[in-house]
């Protein structure tokens, strides 16, 4: 736990908190139990629950992990007239970040605490959900290089893995930013006695920013859907080829295959004594084989 304070006003950072913990929380504020068993465990969506001395917010926040693979850390706020606590289940650099920043420039310690516990939550969240947009560039960047790669190697494994893992991010995102949209949109009519009429506006900035990325991802998620339609006819253009080739090697092999099958049979046939059978048969077959490619030629066939 990390703790800053200024004007009798205290932020508490919890980074996976023990259950002992947070029942010492609940009794020294007064948390209601639920609010506490939401801390201990993960919820899906986020939440706001207002109560007579503090509001609960639950909330998710997407983050680059390993594989370049986007995943969500959930993150729990208690804001009170002259306190907030932060909980979240791992170590999220930029509220690290904040912390140190609050603790060695008073600069920084004025600009965050100095206006109240309300402005506070609001620049604590606008820096992080700022974050989804790095992520979202770093979704279109691999969009343009999946592009690329998609006509030069074509219809390759590697190709359409790399398309199904900007979709997964894609995905991702949305079901993170989706759910957002409504607790900002929310959280502006709360208790006043927390958050100044007067913050209105500065929410509606996250939320504008929150509706921006959505924007964004709309349009990569457009694009992805294009580049697997695209994959897809690209193999199934490929496959159609490697059938074709095969199918005229079974055509041309047909004559060959039936004569050499029917003189090797152990009876007696046309020309099979005649000191020319072998040389004349081998040249109907270089024929028919000839004519038969000729034909396939004739008709774009191969």
């Amino acid at each position: 736990m990390t703790e800053v304070i200024h004007q009798g006003i205290s932020w508490r950072d919890y980074a996976n908190p023990s259950e002992e913990e947070l029942r010492e929380l609940q009794q020294r504020y007064h948390f209601h139990d639920l609010d506490i068993e939401d801390c201990l465990s993960e919820n899906e969506r986020p939440k706001i629950e207002e109560y007579e001395q503090y509001i609960f917010l639950v909330f998710h926040i997407p983050y680059m992990g390993k594989n370049d693979r986007i995943v969500k850390e959930e993150v729990n706020i208690f804001l009170g007239a002259d306190f907030i606590i932060t909980i979240h289940g791992g170590k999220i650099p930029l509220i690290s970040t904040m912390m140190q920043e609050i603790t060695d420039f008073q600069e920084k310690k004025l600009e965050y605490l100095q206006e109240g516990t309300g402005y506070f939550l609001y620049e604590f969240m606008r820096q992080l959900f700022d974050q989804g947009f790095p992520l979202v560039d770093a979704i279109k960047k691999r969009l343009r290089t999946v592009e690329e790669e998609l006509f030069e190697r074509e219809a390759e494994t590697g190709v359409h893995r790399d398309i199904l893992g900007v979709k997964r991010n894609i995905i991702t995102m949305r079901s993170i930013i989706q759910p957002q949209r409504t607790l900002i949109a929310v959280l502006e009519h709360k208790n006043k006695k927390f958050i100044s009429p007067d913050l209105g506006i500065y929410f509606d900035n996250i939320l504008d920013a929150i509706e921006r990325q959505w924007a964004l991802l709309e349009t990569a998620k457009e694009v992805s859907d294009a580049l697997h339609e695209t994959h897809e006819s690209l193999l199934s253009h490929k496959t159609n080829a490697v059938v074709r080739v095969l199918t005229v090697i079974n055509v041309l092999s047909l004559f060959p295959i039936f004569v050499t099958g029917l003189y090797g049979m152990n009876v007696h046939l046309p020309y099979a004594e005649s000191p020319y059978a072998f040389i004349s048969i081998t040249l109907v077959m270089i024929a028919v084989f000839v004519w038969t490619i000729w034909y396939f030629l004739k008709k774009n066939w191969f």
